[in-house]
């Protein structure tokens, strides 16, 4: 019992760690440019990805854990686990869904950079700004 236990919460951890997916940072740009385009976007938190991942590694061992006897057992176990971590993650991810805008912006060093952020904004293709530490700034 106790090994069946170590290889479960093995498994639960390797659901756990392939739920959780970092994110890419830029460095800051301080300058001034003008805006391209704004493409709007929806993202997944990774909150709601992670606890899906886990509750469904763990529901998933639990009801994998029923089926067979000995070997098959652990196996049965192993695979529940795997797949209830992956359909927990995404629909974890599904439920935590919000919209973001991706605000492209020609900055005056002629670099196109792409700034994103959860407000709406309120200025348009053409309009000059400052970016300030990852920020947009209308002029």
């Amino acid at each position: 019992m106790f090994q069946f236990l170590k290889r479960f919460a093995a498994l639960v951890a390797v659901a756990a760690l392939t739920a959780c997916a970092g994110q890419q940072t830029m460095p800051s740009y301080n300058g001034f440019g003008v805006v391209n385009g704004i493409a709007e976007a929806q993202v997944s938190g990774a909150a709601g990805g992670m606890a899906g991942g886990v509750g469904g590694a763990l529901i998933g061992g639990a009801l994998g854990s029923l089926i067979g006897g000995g070997t098959g057992k652990t196996v049965a176990t192993g695979v529940g686990a795997v797949a209830g971590g992956m359909a927990g993650s995404n629909a974890g991810a599904k439920a935590d869904m919000k919209t973001v805008w991706d605000v492209s912006v020609r900055c005056e060093d002629g670099i196109d950079r792409v700034v994103r952020t959860d407000v709406q904004p309120f200025f348009r293709p053409g309009t000059k700004v400052r970016l300030v530490n990852g920020t947009i700034q209308p002029l």
